[in-house]
Protein backbone atom coordinates (compact mmCIF):
# COMPACT_ATOMS: atom_id res chain seq x y z
CA UNK A 1 0.00 0.00 0.00
CA UNK A 2 2.81 2.33 0.45
CA UNK A 3 2.60 3.59 -2.98
CA UNK A 4 -0.94 4.70 -2.49
CA UNK A 5 -0.33 5.88 1.17
CA UNK A 6 0.76 9.73 0.40
CA UNK A 7 -2.11 10.23 -2.66
CA UNK A 8 -4.85 9.09 -0.36
CA UNK A 9 -3.71 11.21 2.51
CA UNK A 10 -4.01 14.35 -0.22
CA UNK A 11 -7.24 13.28 -1.08
CA UNK A 12 -8.54 13.09 2.77
CA UNK A 13 -7.13 16.73 3.72
CA UNK A 14 -9.94 18.17 0.49
CA UNK A 15 -12.44 16.48 3.06
CA UNK A 16 -14.51 18.82 5.58
CA UNK A 17 -14.49 16.36 8.25
CA UNK A 18 -17.58 16.68 11.12
CA UNK A 19 -16.53 16.48 14.41
CA UNK A 20 -12.69 17.84 13.21
CA UNK A 21 -10.83 14.53 14.61
CA UNK A 22 -11.99 12.57 12.10
CA UNK A 23 -9.37 14.10 9.77
CA UNK A 24 -7.12 12.89 12.49
CA UNK A 25 -8.26 9.95 12.78
CA UNK A 26 -8.42 8.95 9.25
CA UNK A 27 -5.05 10.38 8.27
CA UNK A 28 -3.30 7.66 11.39
CA UNK A 29 -5.28 4.65 10.14
CA UNK A 30 -3.64 5.90 6.50
CA UNK A 31 -0.09 6.26 8.23
CA UNK A 32 0.26 2.52 9.46
CA UNK A 33 -2.47 0.68 7.32
CA UNK A 34 -1.17 -2.76 5.96
CA UNK A 35 -1.95 -4.31 2.59
CA UNK A 36 -5.91 -4.42 2.36
CA UNK A 37 -7.23 -8.63 2.58
CA UNK A 38 -10.21 -7.96 0.04
CA UNK A 39 -11.21 -11.28 0.06
CA UNK A 40 -13.39 -13.61 3.13
CA UNK A 41 -14.27 -16.76 3.09
CA UNK A 42 -17.88 -16.99 3.32
CA UNK A 43 -20.76 -18.07 1.15
CA UNK A 44 -23.01 -14.55 0.66
CA UNK A 45 -21.55 -11.57 -0.32
CA UNK A 46 -19.47 -10.18 -3.57
CA UNK A 47 -18.65 -12.72 -5.69
CA UNK A 48 -15.02 -12.23 -7.08
CA UNK A 49 -15.01 -12.65 -10.76
CA UNK A 50 -11.67 -14.50 -10.39
CA UNK A 51 -11.08 -18.08 -12.06
CA UNK A 52 -8.03 -20.32 -11.17
CA UNK A 53 -6.29 -22.92 -13.43
CA UNK A 54 -6.36 -26.55 -11.50
CA UNK A 55 -3.55 -27.24 -13.76
CA UNK A 56 -0.53 -24.69 -14.27
CA UNK A 57 -2.26 -22.22 -11.80
CA UNK A 58 -3.16 -19.53 -14.26
CA UNK A 59 -5.72 -17.40 -12.96
CA UNK A 60 -8.03 -14.92 -14.83
CA UNK A 61 -10.22 -11.94 -14.15
CA UNK A 62 -13.57 -11.80 -16.12
CA UNK A 63 -14.85 -8.01 -16.61
CA UNK A 64 -18.36 -8.73 -17.05
CA UNK A 65 -21.65 -10.77 -17.62
CA UNK A 66 -20.70 -10.90 -21.20
CA UNK A 67 -17.02 -11.70 -20.98
CA UNK A 68 -17.86 -14.30 -19.33
CA UNK A 69 -20.83 -15.77 -21.03
CA UNK A 70 -17.97 -15.99 -24.47
CA UNK A 71 -15.64 -17.87 -22.13
CA UNK A 72 -18.27 -20.25 -20.25
CA UNK A 73 -17.98 -23.53 -21.35
CA UNK A 74 -20.36 -25.24 -19.23
CA UNK A 75 -22.87 -24.02 -16.13
CA UNK A 76 -24.13 -20.72 -18.37
CA UNK A 77 -27.75 -22.03 -19.35
CA UNK A 78 -28.16 -22.91 -14.85
CA UNK A 79 -26.70 -19.53 -14.22
CA UNK A 80 -28.49 -17.30 -16.76
CA UNK A 81 -31.16 -14.98 -15.40
CA UNK A 82 -30.41 -15.53 -11.70
CA UNK A 83 -28.31 -13.16 -9.51
CA UNK A 84 -24.42 -13.11 -9.42
CA UNK A 85 -24.09 -14.72 -6.32
CA UNK A 86 -23.06 -18.21 -4.91
CA UNK A 87 -24.28 -21.42 -5.80
CA UNK A 88 -25.28 -20.25 -9.69
CA UNK A 89 -21.96 -18.63 -10.54
CA UNK A 90 -19.81 -21.27 -9.06
CA UNK A 91 -21.56 -23.61 -11.40
CA UNK A 92 -19.59 -21.31 -14.93
CA UNK A 93 -16.69 -22.87 -15.96
CA UNK A 94 -14.37 -21.24 -18.19
CA UNK A 95 -11.53 -22.80 -20.33
CA UNK A 96 -7.99 -22.10 -19.27
CA UNK A 97 -5.82 -19.61 -21.81
CA UNK A 98 -2.76 -21.10 -20.90
CA UNK A 99 -2.82 -24.86 -20.59
CA UNK A 100 -6.54 -25.25 -22.04
CA UNK A 101 -7.98 -27.16 -18.58
CA UNK A 102 -11.23 -26.13 -17.12
CA UNK A 103 -11.13 -23.29 -15.06
CA UNK A 104 -13.17 -22.48 -11.52
CA UNK A 105 -14.02 -19.37 -9.61
CA UNK A 106 -12.14 -19.22 -6.28
CA UNK A 107 -14.94 -19.67 -3.68
CA UNK A 108 -14.09 -16.47 -1.79
CA UNK A 109 -16.49 -13.38 -1.60
CA UNK A 110 -15.44 -9.88 -1.40
CA UNK A 111 -14.82 -7.63 1.17
CA UNK A 112 -18.29 -6.00 2.25
CA UNK A 113 -16.35 -2.47 1.92
CA UNK A 114 -14.83 -3.26 -1.39
CA UNK A 115 -18.48 -3.30 -2.68
CA UNK A 116 -19.33 0.19 -0.51
CA UNK A 117 -16.32 1.93 -1.52
CA UNK A 118 -16.66 1.39 -5.48
CA UNK A 119 -20.61 2.76 -5.37
CA UNK A 120 -19.74 5.59 -6.53
CA UNK A 121 -18.49 4.43 -9.90
CA UNK A 122 -20.59 0.83 -10.20
CA UNK A 123 -23.88 2.34 -9.28
CA UNK A 124 -24.87 5.39 -11.26
CA UNK A 125 -26.66 4.64 -13.87
CA UNK A 126 -29.28 7.01 -15.97
CA UNK A 127 -32.09 4.36 -14.65
CA UNK A 128 -29.85 3.51 -11.78
CA UNK A 129 -30.17 0.01 -13.29
CA UNK A 130 -28.61 -0.10 -17.06
CA UNK A 131 -24.72 0.10 -17.91
CA UNK A 132 -22.75 2.88 -15.11
CA UNK A 133 -22.62 6.56 -16.36
CA UNK A 134 -18.55 6.67 -15.46
CA UNK A 135 -18.04 3.81 -18.67
CA UNK A 136 -20.88 5.09 -20.28
CA UNK A 137 -21.12 8.60 -20.17
CA UNK A 138 -18.29 10.04 -17.89
CA UNK A 139 -19.35 13.82 -18.62
CA UNK A 140 -22.84 13.20 -17.18
CA UNK A 141 -21.47 10.83 -14.30
CA UNK A 142 -19.26 13.99 -13.50
CA UNK A 143 -22.38 15.65 -12.45
CA UNK A 144 -22.79 13.37 -10.07
CA UNK A 145 -19.40 12.99 -8.68
CA UNK A 146 -18.36 13.88 -5.81
CA UNK A 147 -21.02 13.24 -3.26
CA UNK A 148 -22.46 16.30 -1.47
CA UNK A 149 -22.59 14.52 2.33
CA UNK A 150 -22.32 10.97 3.69
CA UNK A 151 -22.81 10.18 7.08
CA UNK A 152 -22.06 6.80 9.47
CA UNK A 153 -21.33 5.96 12.70
CA UNK A 154 -17.54 6.35 13.00
CA UNK A 155 -16.26 3.64 15.50
CA UNK A 156 -14.75 1.10 12.70
CA UNK A 157 -15.31 3.34 9.46
CA UNK A 158 -11.99 5.04 8.94
CA UNK A 159 -10.60 1.44 8.16
CA UNK A 160 -14.12 0.40 6.47
CA UNK A 161 -16.33 2.61 4.45
CA UNK A 162 -14.17 5.83 4.51
CA UNK A 163 -11.43 4.03 3.81
CA UNK A 164 -12.21 1.89 0.89
CA UNK A 165 -14.41 5.08 -0.68
CA UNK A 166 -11.05 7.39 -0.62
CA UNK A 167 -8.95 4.22 -1.72
CA UNK A 168 -11.19 3.21 -4.75
CA UNK A 169 -11.63 7.12 -5.80
CA UNK A 170 -7.28 7.79 -5.33
CA UNK A 171 -6.83 4.64 -7.88
CA UNK A 172 -9.44 5.74 -10.63
CA UNK A 173 -10.04 9.70 -10.20
CA UNK A 174 -7.32 10.68 -7.45
CA UNK A 175 -9.95 13.38 -6.10
CA UNK A 176 -12.16 12.82 -3.31
CA UNK A 177 -15.40 10.99 -3.54
CA UNK A 178 -17.36 13.18 -0.95
CA UNK A 179 -17.25 16.65 -0.05
CA UNK A 180 -18.56 16.37 3.58
CA UNK A 181 -18.52 13.39 5.98
CA UNK A 182 -20.77 13.83 9.82
CA UNK A 183 -19.18 10.71 11.88
CA UNK A 184 -20.99 9.96 14.68
CA UNK A 185 -20.81 8.20 17.85
CA UNK A 186 -23.12 5.19 19.04
CA UNK A 187 -26.41 5.38 20.61
CA UNK A 188 -26.99 3.90 24.27
CA UNK A 189 -29.52 3.22 26.26
CA UNK A 190 -30.04 6.16 29.42
CA UNK A 191 -28.60 4.06 31.44
CA UNK A 192 -25.25 4.29 29.41
CA UNK A 193 -25.03 0.21 28.54
CA UNK A 194 -26.22 -1.28 25.40
CA UNK A 195 -29.51 -1.09 24.04
CA UNK A 196 -30.77 -5.53 25.09
CA UNK A 197 -34.24 -6.93 25.29
CA UNK A 198 -33.10 -8.87 28.29
CA UNK A 199 -32.28 -6.13 30.03
CA UNK A 200 -35.51 -4.27 29.85
CA UNK A 201 -33.71 -1.16 28.19
CA UNK A 202 -34.64 -1.45 24.55
CA UNK A 203 -36.55 1.01 23.19
CA UNK A 204 -38.94 -0.37 20.21
CA UNK A 205 -38.80 2.56 17.62
CA UNK A 206 -42.90 2.22 16.95
CA UNK A 207 -43.27 2.28 21.15
CA UNK A 208 -40.79 5.28 21.38
CA UNK A 209 -42.53 7.87 18.90
CA UNK A 210 -46.27 7.00 20.45
CA UNK A 211 -44.50 8.03 24.16
CA UNK A 212 -41.91 10.28 23.45
CA UNK A 213 -43.43 12.07 20.57
CA UNK A 214 -41.45 12.24 17.21
CA UNK A 215 -40.54 15.57 17.27
CA UNK A 216 -38.97 15.30 20.83
CA UNK A 217 -37.18 12.32 19.41
CA UNK A 218 -35.78 14.33 16.23
CA UNK A 219 -34.73 17.36 18.49
CA UNK A 220 -32.93 14.31 20.65
CA UNK A 221 -30.90 13.52 17.91
CA UNK A 222 -30.17 16.47 16.23
CA UNK A 223 -29.25 18.42 19.47
CA UNK A 224 -26.66 15.34 20.32
CA UNK A 225 -23.03 16.36 19.81
CA UNK A 226 -21.75 13.87 17.09
CA UNK A 227 -18.84 13.16 18.86
CA UNK A 228 -20.24 12.10 22.16
CA UNK A 229 -22.47 8.78 23.09
CA UNK A 230 -26.21 9.88 22.35
CA UNK A 231 -27.80 8.33 25.53
CA UNK A 232 -31.80 7.64 24.59
CA UNK A 233 -34.50 6.82 27.05
CA UNK A 234 -37.88 8.24 28.28
CA UNK A 235 -36.21 10.42 31.33
CA UNK A 236 -33.93 11.44 28.60
CA UNK A 237 -36.75 12.51 26.30
CA UNK A 238 -38.69 14.25 29.15
CA UNK A 239 -35.16 16.18 30.22
CA UNK A 240 -35.53 17.26 26.21
CA UNK A 241 -39.45 18.29 26.31
CA UNK A 242 -39.40 20.51 29.25
CA UNK A 243 -36.50 22.22 28.24
CA UNK A 244 -37.47 22.79 24.75
CA UNK A 245 -40.57 21.88 23.50
CA UNK A 246 -42.22 22.95 26.31
CA UNK A 247 -40.38 26.46 26.89
CA UNK A 248 -41.14 27.12 23.22
CA UNK A 249 -44.85 25.80 23.14
CA UNK A 250 -45.43 28.34 26.18
CA UNK A 251 -44.02 31.53 24.21
CA UNK A 252 -46.25 30.33 21.72
CA UNK A 253 -49.60 29.45 23.76
CA UNK A 254 -48.65 33.57 25.59
CA UNK A 255 -48.55 35.12 22.60
CA UNK A 256 -51.60 33.04 21.19
CA UNK A 257 -53.87 33.51 23.95
CA UNK A 258 -52.99 37.52 24.86
CA UNK A 259 -53.46 38.09 21.15
CA UNK A 260 -57.07 36.38 21.01
CA UNK A 261 -58.30 37.98 24.58
CA UNK A 262 -56.77 41.90 22.93
CA UNK A 263 -58.12 41.16 19.69
CA UNK A 264 -54.69 41.72 17.60
CA UNK A 265 -54.77 40.75 14.13
CA UNK A 266 -51.46 41.32 11.66
CA UNK A 267 -51.88 43.32 9.28
CA UNK A 268 -52.70 41.33 5.36
CA UNK A 269 -49.05 43.40 4.19
CA UNK A 270 -47.29 42.58 7.72
CA UNK A 271 -44.54 44.79 8.64
CA UNK A 272 -42.48 46.26 12.10
CA UNK A 273 -42.47 49.83 12.53
CA UNK A 274 -39.07 50.09 13.41
CA UNK A 275 -39.68 53.81 14.81
CA UNK A 276 -41.97 52.25 17.36
CA UNK A 277 -39.88 49.74 18.85
CA UNK A 278 -38.65 49.47 22.33
CA UNK A 279 -34.93 48.36 22.94
CA UNK A 280 -36.16 45.18 23.77
CA UNK A 281 -38.03 44.62 20.98
CA UNK A 282 -34.61 45.36 19.00
CA UNK A 283 -32.78 43.36 20.71
CA UNK A 284 -35.10 40.07 20.07
CA UNK A 285 -35.18 41.32 16.38
CA UNK A 286 -30.95 41.42 16.48
CA UNK A 287 -31.06 37.73 18.19
CA UNK A 288 -33.44 36.25 15.77
CA UNK A 289 -31.28 37.79 12.95
CA UNK A 290 -28.11 36.34 14.42
CA UNK A 291 -30.31 33.41 14.63
CA UNK A 292 -31.14 32.92 11.44
CA UNK A 293 -27.41 33.44 10.16
CA UNK A 294 -25.99 31.00 12.13
CA UNK A 295 -28.63 28.20 12.08
CA UNK A 296 -28.50 29.01 7.60
CA UNK A 297 -24.11 28.91 7.88
CA UNK A 298 -24.74 25.58 10.39
CA UNK A 299 -26.91 23.78 8.18
CA UNK A 300 -25.19 24.53 5.10
CA UNK A 301 -21.98 23.07 6.77
CA UNK A 302 -23.88 19.98 7.42
CA UNK A 303 -23.92 20.42 10.95
CA UNK A 304 -27.21 20.17 12.59
CA UNK A 305 -25.49 20.01 16.16
CA UNK A 306 -24.64 23.52 15.86
CA UNK A 307 -27.86 24.65 14.50
CA UNK A 308 -29.84 23.27 17.06
CA UNK A 309 -28.17 24.76 19.56
CA UNK A 310 -28.29 27.93 18.49
CA UNK A 311 -32.30 27.49 17.96
CA UNK A 312 -31.93 26.40 21.75
CA UNK A 313 -30.05 29.19 22.75
CA UNK A 314 -32.31 31.54 21.17
CA UNK A 315 -35.65 30.36 22.41
CA UNK A 316 -33.88 30.29 25.77
CA UNK A 317 -33.93 34.18 25.24
CA UNK A 318 -36.66 34.72 23.67
CA UNK A 319 -39.02 33.07 26.71
CA UNK A 320 -36.42 33.83 29.82
CA UNK A 321 -35.57 37.48 29.15
CA UNK A 322 -37.83 38.70 26.25
CA UNK A 323 -41.20 37.62 26.78
CA UNK A 324 -40.79 37.54 30.18
CA UNK A 325 -39.87 41.05 30.50
CA UNK A 326 -42.96 41.73 28.19
CA UNK A 327 -45.84 40.55 30.16
CA UNK A 328 -46.56 43.15 31.81
CA UNK A 329 -47.43 44.84 28.02
CA UNK A 330 -50.51 42.82 27.27
CA UNK A 331 -53.23 42.06 28.34
CA UNK A 332 -56.43 43.73 29.79
CA UNK A 333 -53.73 45.55 32.64
CA UNK A 334 -51.40 47.11 30.02
CA UNK A 335 -50.75 50.59 30.47
CA UNK A 336 -50.02 51.15 26.51
CA UNK A 337 -52.33 50.15 23.41
CA UNK A 338 -49.41 51.54 21.17
CA UNK A 339 -47.01 49.62 23.13
CA UNK A 340 -48.99 46.57 23.31
CA UNK A 341 -49.30 46.39 19.69
CA UNK A 342 -45.47 46.64 18.72
CA UNK A 343 -44.94 43.83 21.31
CA UNK A 344 -47.69 41.63 19.13
CA UNK A 345 -45.98 42.36 16.15
CA UNK A 346 -42.42 42.02 17.15
CA UNK A 347 -43.30 38.50 18.74
CA UNK A 348 -45.56 37.52 16.00
CA UNK A 349 -42.69 38.37 13.09
CA UNK A 350 -40.10 36.15 15.51
CA UNK A 351 -42.20 33.45 16.27
CA UNK A 352 -42.91 32.99 11.65
CA UNK A 353 -39.47 33.10 11.17
CA UNK A 354 -38.61 30.74 14.31
CA UNK A 355 -40.96 28.67 12.95
CA UNK A 356 -39.40 28.43 9.44
CA UNK A 357 -36.29 27.75 11.08
CA UNK A 358 -37.36 24.81 13.50
CA UNK A 359 -39.27 23.40 10.01
CA UNK A 360 -36.31 20.67 9.00
CA UNK A 361 -36.01 19.82 12.76
CA UNK A 362 -39.65 19.64 14.33
CA UNK A 363 -41.50 19.60 11.44
CA UNK A 364 -44.85 19.14 13.07
CA UNK A 365 -44.99 21.44 16.07
CA UNK A 366 -43.21 23.95 13.56
CA UNK A 367 -46.41 23.44 10.91
CA UNK A 368 -48.79 23.63 13.64
CA UNK A 369 -47.08 26.97 15.18
CA UNK A 370 -46.89 28.72 11.86
CA UNK A 371 -50.47 27.70 10.11
CA UNK A 372 -52.40 28.82 13.29
CA UNK A 373 -50.52 32.64 13.18
CA UNK A 374 -49.96 32.74 9.80
CA UNK A 375 -52.96 31.07 8.07
CA UNK A 376 -50.64 29.57 5.06
CA UNK A 377 -50.61 26.89 3.41
CA UNK A 378 -47.49 25.14 5.23
CA UNK A 379 -44.55 26.02 6.58
CA UNK A 380 -42.69 23.93 4.60
CA UNK A 381 -44.00 25.20 1.81
CA UNK A 382 -42.62 28.97 2.60
CA UNK A 383 -38.82 30.67 1.65
CA UNK A 384 -36.00 30.27 3.81
CA UNK A 385 -35.81 33.49 6.01
CA UNK A 386 -33.98 36.24 4.69
CA UNK A 387 -30.06 36.66 5.99
CA UNK A 388 -29.68 39.59 7.28
CA UNK A 389 -27.90 42.29 5.69
CA UNK A 390 -26.22 43.81 9.60
CA UNK A 391 -26.85 43.04 12.90
CA UNK A 392 -26.54 45.32 16.03
CA UNK A 393 -23.66 43.68 17.59
CA UNK A 394 -23.83 47.19 20.14
CA UNK A 395 -27.00 46.29 21.61
CA UNK A 396 -26.61 42.57 21.60
CA UNK A 397 -23.30 43.05 23.15
CA UNK A 398 -25.04 45.71 25.53
CA UNK A 399 -27.87 43.52 26.74
CA UNK A 400 -25.50 40.36 27.48
CA UNK A 401 -24.13 42.99 30.17
CA UNK A 402 -27.55 43.83 31.61
CA UNK A 403 -27.99 39.99 32.00
CA UNK A 404 -24.97 39.44 34.02
CA UNK A 405 -25.60 42.34 36.14
CA UNK A 406 -28.74 41.24 36.58
CA UNK A 407 -27.38 37.36 37.13
CA UNK A 408 -25.09 39.05 40.32
CA UNK A 409 -28.18 40.78 41.70
CA UNK A 410 -30.18 37.86 42.25
CA UNK A 411 -27.27 36.12 43.48
CA UNK A 412 -27.17 38.73 45.70
CA UNK A 413 -30.26 38.71 46.99
CA UNK A 414 -30.21 34.62 47.43
CA UNK A 415 -27.54 34.65 49.63
CA UNK A 416 -28.86 37.33 51.44
CA UNK A 417 -32.40 35.58 51.88
CA UNK A 418 -34.25 39.25 50.54
CA UNK A 419 -37.37 37.65 47.87
CA UNK A 420 -37.59 39.50 44.68
CA UNK A 421 -40.76 40.11 45.47
CA UNK A 422 -39.66 43.16 47.87
CA UNK A 423 -38.05 46.36 46.56
CA UNK A 424 -35.29 47.78 47.40
CA UNK A 425 -33.90 51.49 47.31
CA UNK A 426 -30.52 50.77 45.23
CA UNK A 427 -28.22 48.75 43.45
CA UNK A 428 -24.34 49.83 42.53
CA UNK A 429 -22.71 47.95 39.60
CA UNK A 430 -18.89 48.51 38.44
CA UNK A 431 -20.22 48.16 35.17
CA UNK A 432 -20.22 51.52 32.92
CA UNK A 433 -23.50 52.57 31.87
CA UNK A 434 -25.08 51.12 28.58
CA UNK A 435 -25.45 53.67 25.61
CA UNK A 436 -28.91 51.91 24.67
CA UNK A 437 -31.83 52.47 27.41
CA UNK A 438 -31.48 49.62 29.04
CA UNK A 439 -31.65 50.68 32.24
CA UNK A 440 -35.08 50.39 33.40
CA UNK A 441 -34.43 46.82 32.48
CA UNK A 442 -31.98 46.21 35.52
CA UNK A 443 -34.69 48.01 37.90
CA UNK A 444 -37.57 45.87 36.71
CA UNK A 445 -35.88 42.72 37.02
CA UNK A 446 -34.00 43.03 40.31
CA UNK A 447 -36.89 45.16 41.31
CA UNK A 448 -34.73 48.42 42.44
CA UNK A 449 -35.41 51.93 42.47
CA UNK A 450 -32.33 52.86 41.30
CA UNK A 451 -28.94 51.76 39.88
CA UNK A 452 -25.63 53.81 40.64
CA UNK A 453 -23.26 52.38 37.84
CA UNK A 454 -19.23 52.63 37.66
CA UNK A 455 -19.39 51.51 41.30
CA UNK A 456 -16.40 50.21 43.19
CA UNK A 457 -18.02 46.92 43.38
CA UNK A 458 -21.57 45.52 42.98
CA UNK A 459 -23.60 45.69 45.77
CA UNK A 460 -27.53 46.05 47.06
CA UNK A 461 -28.61 48.34 49.39
CA UNK A 462 -30.76 46.03 51.64
CA UNK A 463 -31.98 48.74 53.90
CA UNK A 464 -35.69 48.64 53.70
CA UNK A 465 -37.71 51.41 54.43
CA UNK A 466 -41.60 51.46 55.74
CA UNK A 467 -43.02 52.88 51.93
CA UNK A 468 -40.72 49.49 50.43
CA UNK A 469 -42.24 47.06 52.92
CA UNK A 470 -45.75 48.32 52.19
CA UNK A 471 -44.95 47.79 48.32
CA UNK A 472 -43.58 44.08 49.27
CA UNK A 473 -47.12 43.77 50.77
CA UNK A 474 -48.52 44.93 48.19
CA UNK A 475 -46.80 43.23 45.63
CA UNK A 476 -47.70 39.77 47.79
CA UNK A 477 -51.23 40.77 47.78
CA UNK A 478 -51.51 40.97 43.68
CA UNK A 479 -49.49 37.20 43.50
CA UNK A 480 -52.17 36.04 46.39
CA UNK A 481 -55.21 37.32 44.56
CA UNK A 482 -54.42 35.74 40.91
CA UNK A 483 -53.31 32.62 42.67
CA UNK A 484 -57.04 32.74 43.62
CA UNK A 485 -57.89 33.92 40.40
CA UNK A 486 -56.74 30.71 38.60
CA UNK A 487 -58.29 28.21 41.42
CA UNK A 488 -61.77 29.63 40.52
CA UNK A 489 -61.13 29.10 36.86
CA UNK A 490 -61.60 32.91 35.68
CA UNK A 491 -60.64 33.97 32.75
CA UNK A 492 -58.10 36.61 31.82
CA UNK A 493 -60.93 38.76 31.51
CA UNK A 494 -62.94 38.49 34.40
CA UNK A 495 -63.13 41.18 36.96
CA UNK A 496 -63.23 40.55 39.76
CA UNK A 497 -64.15 42.12 43.83
CA UNK A 498 -61.60 41.58 46.51
CA UNK A 499 -61.95 41.86 50.14
CA UNK A 500 -58.48 41.52 51.99
CA UNK A 501 -57.14 41.86 55.87
CA UNK A 502 -54.80 44.30 54.27
CA UNK A 503 -54.90 46.61 51.83
CA UNK A 504 -52.61 49.10 50.86
CA UNK A 505 -52.67 52.55 52.12
CA UNK A 506 -50.74 54.36 49.39
CA UNK A 507 -53.75 55.06 46.62
CA UNK A 508 -50.79 54.57 43.87
CA UNK A 509 -50.27 51.32 45.25
CA UNK A 510 -54.14 50.34 45.33
CA UNK A 511 -54.50 51.64 41.73
CA UNK A 512 -51.63 49.20 41.08
CA UNK A 513 -53.14 46.00 42.79
CA UNK A 514 -56.07 46.94 41.01
CA UNK A 515 -54.75 47.22 37.49
CA UNK A 516 -52.65 43.99 37.86
CA UNK A 517 -56.02 41.84 38.95
CA UNK A 518 -58.93 43.34 37.19
CA UNK A 519 -59.95 44.14 40.30
CA UNK A 520 -63.06 46.88 40.23
CA UNK A 521 -63.70 47.15 43.75
CA UNK A 522 -61.00 46.28 46.98
CA UNK A 523 -62.19 46.21 50.23
CA UNK A 524 -60.88 45.69 54.03
CA UNK A 525 -62.17 42.06 55.16
CA UNK A 526 -62.09 38.11 55.29
CA UNK A 527 -59.80 37.31 52.04
CA UNK A 528 -62.14 36.41 49.35
CA UNK A 529 -61.71 36.50 45.47
CA UNK A 530 -66.01 37.31 43.63
CA UNK A 531 -66.75 37.90 40.11
CA UNK A 532 -67.60 41.97 40.16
Amino acid sequence: MDPLREPIKKVTKKINWIPKFGLKRELDWLENMHDWLISKKRYWGLVLPIWECPGCGNFEVVGGKDELREKAVSGWDEFDGNFPHRPWVDGVKIKCSKCGQVMERIPDVGNPWLDAGIVPFSTIASDNKSEPLYWKDKSEWEKWYPADFITESFPGQFKNWFYSLLAMSTVLENSEPFKTVLGFATLLAEDGRPMHKSWGNSIEFNEGADKIGVDVMRWMYARQDPSANLLFGYKVADETRRHFHLKLWNVYNFFVTYANIDGWQPEERFKINEGELTPLDRWILSRLNQAIKQVTDSLEKFDAYLASTEIESFVDDLSLWYVRRSRERVGPGAESEKDKNVFYETLYFVLVNLSKLLAPFTPFMAEVIYKNITKDVSVHLSDWPDLPDRLDEKLLTEMAQIRQIVEKAHAERKEKKIPVRQPLTLYKTTADKTTNDLEIYVKDEINVKDVVWGAKRDELDTKITPELEEEAKARELIRKIQEERRNLGMNLTQKISVSSPWVPTDTKLVQRVKSKTLTASLTTGEFKVAPF
